[in-house]
């Protein structure tokens, strides 16, 4: 039995009108006429993971907060989903479970990375988690980072 991704495939494939070669040269002259265009120019999802990630300026502060988040955020991975996310922005810090049946941690990171953990544990956390409110410290600026990358703490 075909999986539904290769059905789906399938579909595709067939539902295409097929293209004689008066088509293929309207379409490229309307390409090239987009890739003038800067706006309009798109790349494909290969070329988006070959491009080099955006490196931070060293000269950018480092920002840090404590957080701690509510809802059902224990037993559905959060801590893992937590620290692939951190590892994959760059973020540093740490996080464990709480007796309350929270999630409580720190982030430091450059601007960028640590607005988008921020949203990330406020909004998205794990599948299957629930995130009812997530609560931040006052966001500080410290001279370089505390620590070497991001862990899970087990007590």
């Amino acid at each position: 039995m075909a999986s539904a991704g290769t059905q789906t495939e399938k579909k595709r494939r067939v539902t295409l009108p097929a293209s004689t070669p008066s088509d293929k040269s309207k379409d490229t002259k309307t390409i090239s006429q987009s890739e003038n265009n800067e706006e309009t120019k798109r790349i494909s999802g290969n070329e988006f993971k070959k491009k080099e990630p955006t490196r931070e300026s060293p000269d950018e502060p480092v920002l840090r907060c404590q957080f701690e988040v509510f809802g059902i955020v224990q037993g559905v991975s959060f801590r893992m989903y937590t620290l692939r996310r951190a590892q994959k922005l760059g973020v540093r810090g740490w996080c464990k479970n709480t007796t309350d049946n929270t999630v409580k941690g720190e982030i430091q990171a450059h601007r960028h990375s640590f607005e988008s953990m921020r949203l990330w544990l406020k909004h998205t956390g794990s599948p299957t988690s629930r995130i009812d409110k997530c609560i931040f410290s006052e966001t500080t600026e410290i001279p370089e980072f505390t620590f070497s990358n991001f862990s899970i703490v087990v007590d």
